[in-house]
């Protein structure tokens, strides 16, 4: 029976890093093939950094468009959302019974999947092979770790951040995806977005709160609701309460 190893993610955008993964699963014969699931869009999660459900599908088929072991499925687009990898795996089994069927992730898959939907049941019926994202990262059984599999140096994050700050990043993914970026946009109108978060980030890094709340309110007006930006501002808010405490109770 062939086994597939399923790579679930938003892709956003998918790059070489991912396809560096995917083709050392393949040449060491972790798995037969290795499909790309790209995950639609959960209605009840806003964010301005992702591109539309259906440019993602497309820029990922057409970074495995050469790769005979790779292609790209798109079964969570016709089921209830938000999906679930153990109800996708279900769907697949009845879709493909001839084929056996592994989860390939990195090592914070190894880390969560025990808090995922029915997360036990994947872990006793599917295999799951991890990569680990750095040095020393170490996970027992049932996990089948690729010890030499490349380490994840590109994230789909920082394609889009070096998008908005003009610095390289089509080397980063393949040409037929970065031309399609350019050619629809994508990415670019979020500009002022990520260059809020990132001002917010750097003021944080240098325990400047005031600075880093103001750019990080500056990224809600932009986009309401915007998840990334509501965690900083928690995380400020805790640390200056926590301060205050300290200081009015020594």
């Amino acid at each position: 029976m062939a086994l597939t190893a399923l790579y679930f993610g938003s892709f956003n955008p998918i790059h070489n890093g991912h396809l560096a993964v995917a083709r050392y699963v393949v040449e060491r014969g972790y798995a037969d093939e290795v499909w790309f699931v790209v995950s639609p869009h959960n209605p009840h999660k806003q964010t301005a950094n992702l591109a539309p459900e259906e440019a993602r599908l497309e820029m990922a088929r057409m970074a495995v468009g050469g790769e005979s072991q790779m292609r790209v499925c798109d079964v969570e687009f016709s089921m209830e959302r938000p999906s679930y990898t153990v109800k996708t795996i279900d769907r697949l089994r009845v879709l493909y019974p001839e084929r056996e069927f592994a989860i390939l992730g990195g090592g914070d898959v190894a880390r969560s999947i025990h808090t995922w939907r029915e997360g036990e049941r994947l872990i006793k019926e599917d295999k799951i092979l991890i990569y680990p994202r750095g040095e020393g990262e170490e996970y027992g059984e049932p996990f089948v770790v690729m010890k030499g599999a490349p380490k994840m140096e590109i994230s789909s994050t920082l394609v889009r951040q070096q998008i908005v700050s003009g610095d390289d990043w089509q080397s980063l993914i393949p040409q037929s995806v970065a031309e399609y970026i350019k050619e629809n946009g994508l990415y670019m109108e979020n500009k002022e977005v990520e260059k809020e978060l990132s001002l917010g980030k750097e003021a944080f890094a240098r325990s400047e709160f005031g600075e880093a709340k103001n750019h990080f309110g500056a990224v809600l007006r932009l986009d309401k609701g915007n998840c990334e930006a509501e965690q900083w501002l928690d995380m400020i808010e805790e640390i200056l309460a926590f301060r205050h405490k300290d200081y009015y109770n020594p």
